[in-house]
């Protein structure tokens, strides 16, 4: 058995602070127990190569709260570089055979695109050609009724000021009370440790992610049907439309990094991030 790092004494003191077992840590970054291990006793070894050990550490570090590149920078001497990583011979000489073939592939297809510039530009000639001819030829009674068209849209364009003005208030009332969400009732029921439930009423039922950091996420419904299950990143967003939900299981991996709002309302998290970094909120929907 490895002993631990100095790196690996920090990464688990902050693991440990925010209550997070290694299970919690994996299921958060997607990384391997075995790994995870490892990065705590510095065993990078068993680790697939330099360039993992490094994405690894971030990954572990982020979802503990502690930044990464400070940790690079403190512990220099103990995390292995990808400075002397070089791709294998092989790899290189098929990378450069596949480059010099699309160079003849490109070669080979400029005849043919000039080609069909050519054809492209004569049609766009032709076209203008026969469309000034019959703007040309147009007919006089068409010109006469276009005529008559443009002087009765005037009149209307005369009519006061003070109506025209009235009808774009009207027409400006309609488009805000449309684009208006309706407004949320958020009721906390319960909570125990990282997880809570708490009961929404309104017409709708629209919830919004949106994340300043990684964070894994994580909406279904109450019979499982998944509707996202994935890793967000910094200034990222999403929006779900579970307004024919009764039930939702909202899973937020990184509390601190992730915003949620419930048909435009901000979620104030019902346990202190601080104290449960993930946490799994239930939401009992009741329409309206």
């Amino acid at each position: 058995m490895f002993p631990l790092t100095e790196l690996g004494k920090r990464l688990k003191e902050a693991r440990e602070q925010r209550h997070m077992s290694l299970d919690d840590l994996q299921e958060i970054t997607k990384i391997q127990k075995r790994y995870l291990i490892a990065i705590e006793q510095g065993n990078y070894v068993i680790m697939p190569g330099k360039f993992y050990v490094r994405a690894f550490i971030r990954q572990y570090a982020e979802a503990v709260g502690l930044h990464a590149d400070e940790l690079f920078e403190q512990y220099a001497h103990e995390i292995p570089t990808t400075q002397q990583e070089e791709l294998p011979g092989e790899l290189s000489r098929v990378k450069s055979r596949q480059l010099s073939e699309q160079g003849a592939k490109v070669l080979d297809a400029l005849p043919k695109f000039l080609i069909g510039a050519l054809v492209v530009g004569v049609a766009v000639v032709l076209w203008f050609f026969f469309q000034n001819r019959a703007v040309n030829e147009q007919p006089k009674e068409q010109i006469i009724n276009e005529k008559a068209e443009f002087e009765q849209s005037e009149q209307a364009n005369e009519q006061p000021a003070e109506k025209q003005n009235e009808q774009q208030s009207e027409k400006q009332e309609e488009n805000e009370q449309q684009e208006q969400p309706s407004e949320a009732m958020i009721k906390v029921i319960e909570t125990n440790g990282r997880k809570s439930t708490i009961e929404v009423t309104g017409k709708q039922l629209i919830i919004e992610l949106a994340t300043k950091g990684d964070a894994w996420i994580e909406v279904k419904n109450g019979k499982g049907k998944a509707f996202a299950r994935k890793m967000m990143y910094a200034n990222q967003s999403e929006t779900f439309d579970l307004t024919n939900e009764t039930e939702v299981l909202l899973v937020i991996g990184q509390t601190l990094n992730t915003e949620v709002k419930i048909n435009g309302q901000m979620l104030e998290y019902p346990v202190n991030p601080s104290d449960h970094v993930r946490q799994d909120v239930m939401i009992i929907y009741k329409k309206q």
